[in-house]
């Protein structure tokens, strides 16, 4: 069906759509309301629109604008799901993340003092942290244009894996972080709806204004080693990205309000995820066995 469509991600399409309905029914079972208005869907649908009238004129653009429809869908799905996640959670594990922390021998605290005084390291680190989506974007536009179309379905696999390991982190560890624990949250930070999912009552969000609520494992370090392996393969600009992604990792706990050990575990999670997508490709493009001529 969605070959007939021009779908070139047809399986992924279906794998969203199983999670926006998981994401449905659990909504309902413990009331959770999300309000949603029509420039909610804008990006998705302009998305889809593109790529029905590049593939008119039958130009590689159409893959384009499907992968960025598909990425915008999955960042809503896992949005929703990681609320859920939180709003269902047990007791909070703030206590044994920083112990693991202080056994790691990791000072949040002298890091974030380091930072606010030295303007242009904070500058720095703030873009690199706030570039995941930009990375994302790139990685669209590059090998859509490249027509690597097994890249960008290996890049898919591997946000949605991490995104499930993620997910089920924040339902069985949750944690508020550093920025509870040393009252350091910024202006407009996530804390206060992560405060609200956690006390239960009025479970009433709008979508248009959902934050990141995942704390354990940290999702941000996860992507930052997977957009540093997507880019590998491509010279000049791997290197680059090596380097900003470096940059990314060492803004997170200062940025992403984030304990050490949640990036430690986040980077376990990117691992996992990568070798179940490594050997699901494999299995998928194994080839078929022959068949051998049968003697007179």
């Amino acid at each position: 069906m969605f070959k007939r469509l021009g779908f070139d991600f047809g399986p992924e399409w279906l794998a969203l759509l199983a999670l926006a309905v998981l994401d449905l029914f659990w909504a309902r079972a413990i009331g959770f309301h999300l309000g949603i208005g029509w420039s909610d869907g804008k990006l998705i649908g302009l998305g889809l629109l593109v790529m029905v009238l590049l593939r008119l004129f039958k130009t590689r653009g159409g893959m384009m604008a499907e992968y960025f429809s598909l990425t915008a869908m999955a960042t809503v799905t896992f949005g929703v799901m990681s609320y859920l996640c939180l709003a269902s959670s047990g007791p909070l594990v703030d206590t044994s993340l920083q112990a693991a922390d202080r056994a790691l021998n990791f000072n949040w605290m002298a890091g974030y003092h380091f930072i606010v005084a030295h303007h242009l390291v904070s500058t720095l680190l703030s873009l690199a942290y706030n570039s995941l989506v930009y990375q994302g974007l790139y990685f669209c536009v590059l090998f859509a244009l490249m027509d690597k179309k097994k890249d960008l379905r290996e890049m898919f696999w591997l946000v949605l894996v991490t995104g499930l390991f993620t997910s089920l982190g924040v339902l069985l560890f949750p944690a508020l972080g550093p920025f509870k624990l040393f009252g350091t949250a910024p202006p407009g930070s996530f804390l206060p709806e992560m405060e609200h999912l956690k006390s239960g009552q009025a479970l009433n969000f709008a979508l248009g204004k959902m934050t990141g609520v995942v704390s354990f494992p940290s999702f941000h370090t996860s992507m930052a080693l997977a957009y540093a392996w997507g880019f590998r393969k491509m010279g000049a600009i791997a290197w680059a990205m090596a380097v900003l992604n470096f940059l990314m990792l060492c803004a997170i706990p200062w940025y992403g309000g984030h304990y050490l050990i949640d990036m430690i575990a986040g980077a376990g999670v990117m691992l996992v995820a990568l070798a179940i997508v490594r050997i699901a490709n494999r299995q998928s493009f194994a080839p078929m066995p022959q068949s051998q001529p049968v003697a007179g």
